[in-house]
């Protein structure tokens, strides 16, 4: 029993040595830790609502363990920023002991609140994150754009109203505006919507933005940061649900708008053909929905200057009503490929004289527009006997389909796959370009004596549709890398 007694012994001396040396941390100062970045930053980050949260590793590169002393924000809770240190969640950011096994890595959280300040322009919001260890300090910088904001939750406009841009608006839920109001939006507002928020209308909209970019009115998600460093979560589909057009007799304007990035950009509705709203989209952009572009039903709309693009179902879904489409881009190359969605194998554009299998009254007018996107077929139309010429007419559009209806299309140019219309269909570094390529049969094919009728004289960048002496089909004028030559 002695024996084993003193076995006993010589083995837990031996587990307690073998053990102690295993822990002796390192108090060199050669290259203790490492960072995945020395530089954290944030994208516009609302005042009161916060950000997503950003993070970053520490190694120890190291065969021994490092004890880092402290971690902690250098100007502590007075910038907005807060960390959580390996599931640590400090209170007053700052963080003591904390340990680094060999060869293993800690994660750093980083989240950050604007507070509202008095100015309404972007401002930055700067703090770093301080490594001390026994024999040396670290730091990682943060940075975030802040922004005060006007938010609406669940709002009901009951007046008419102007909607100025002295700040943005962050709409939670829906805003809405009442039967016989006037909704004004001026040139440069910008509307945030939070997930599967919307803004309905039953009055009347005047949207009407300024041709400058930054003048430009704005209705996106609310997510500004980035999925991943070189895609911006702008890129995503379905962030919020869209722009409802109520009021059977109303009138929306929208001029120098871009609604992106939701579920359906604009849905227009009327029960009664006899009562239709009136529509007027011009020099705007409707691209990037999970559903539908433009789904109208008795509506009375005329779009000029518009691109309607990259929708997972139609860009254009029209049933009963009257619409007037000149020098429009619709193309559908809808791909996301960064949540996995596709096109669902309806056309770009669908029109119907019909609603609930019952005969309406449709007329439309295209002329100078494109019909593109991925398919063979991108334009349909539901009737298969044309009944009235008078109902459909188009003149010098390009349209990627087999040939049909032939009577009513007066210079057609049909598209067969794969089409070279455009500068990109794809996510490059001009993501989505549907301006005309170098090599385009856009160019110059567009009927001269429509495009000098007003106010079509100008594409959707303010343009000269006559500098090259003929315009080109859609809403952009091919124009060189270097600039139109100077006369």
């Amino acid at each position: 029993m002695r024996i084993v007694f003193y076995i006993s012994i010589v083995i837990f001396l031996l587990l307690f040595t073998f053990g102690c040396t295993e822990t002796n941390l390192v108090s060199s100062s050669k290259n203790q830790l490492a960072f995945s970045t020395d530089t954290l930053s944030f994208d516009t980050v609302f005042a009161t609502i916060g950000s997503t949260t950003g993070n970053f590793k520490v190694y120890n590169r190291t065969d021994k363990p490092v004890m880092i002393q402290t971690v902690q924000l250098v100007n502590g809770n007075t910038t907005g920023f807060h960390i959580n240190v390996d599931g640590t969640n400090p209170s007053d950011n700052e963080v003591q002991q904390v340990e680094i096994k060999a060869h293993d890595s800690i994660f750093v959280f980083v989240s950050v609140t604007v507070n509202p300040l008095q100015q309404n322009n972007p401002l930055l919001i700067e703090d770093s994150v301080l490594f001390t260890t026994s024999t040396d300090k670290y730091v990682v910088h943060l940075m975030a754009y802040g922004q005060n904001v006007t938010i609406f939750r669940s709002k009901t406009i009951h007046h008419d109203t102007i909607l100025t841009a002295e700040k943005p608006y962050l709409i939670y839920q829906y805003l809405a505006l009442d039967s016989n109001k006037t909704l004004t939006i001026e040139p440069g507002v910008k509307l945030y919507f939070h997930q599967n928020a919307s803004l309905r209308l039953k009055g009347n909209l005047i949207a009407q933005g300024g041709e400058s970019p930054d003048q430009h009115i704005i209705l996106q998600g609310d997510r500004l940061d980035w999925l991943f460093p070189d895609v911006p979560y702008s890129y995503l589909s379905g962030q919020w649900y869209g722009v409802q057009c109520l009021g059977s007799e109303s009138t929306y304007q929208l001029n120098h708008v871009i609604i992106k990035n939701g579920r359906i950009g604009i849905s227009i509705a009327s029960n009664d053909p006899l009562h239709q709203p009136t529509i007027t989209i011009a020099n705007s952009q409707i691209q990037n929905f999970d559903s539908c572009g433009i789904a109208a039903t008795n509506a009375n709309l005329w779009m000029y200057n518009a691109e309607v693009s990259n929708c997972k179902s139609y860009c254009l879904f029209l049933q009963g009503g009257t619409y007037q489409l000149t020098h429009n881009t619709i193309a559908n190359y809808y791909n996301d490929i960064y949540t996995g969605k596709q096109r669902d194998g309806n056309p770009s554009v669908v029109l119907s004289n019909k609603i609930n299998q019952q005969r309406v009254p449709f007329n439309i007018t295209m002329n100078n527009c494109v019909v593109s996107g991925s398919q063979t077929k991108e334009l349909d139309v539901t009737d298969t006997v044309l009944a009235n010429d008078n109902q459909y007419h188009f003149d010098h559009c390009y349209i990627m389909a087999p040939p049909f209806f032939t009577s009513v299309m007066n210079g057609t140019i049909w598209g067969k796959q794969p089409d070279h219309l455009f500068v990109s269909t794809s996510i490059t570094p001009d993501y989505y370009n549907f301006k005309p390529d170098s090599l385009s049969v856009l160019r110059g094919a567009a009927d001269p004596i429509i495009s000098k009728t007003p106010p079509y004289q100008f594409d959707m960048n303010g343009i000269n549709r006559f500098w090259q002496n003929r315009p080109d089909i859609g809403a952009y004028e091919w124009i060189p890398k270097n600039g139109i030559p100077s006369s």
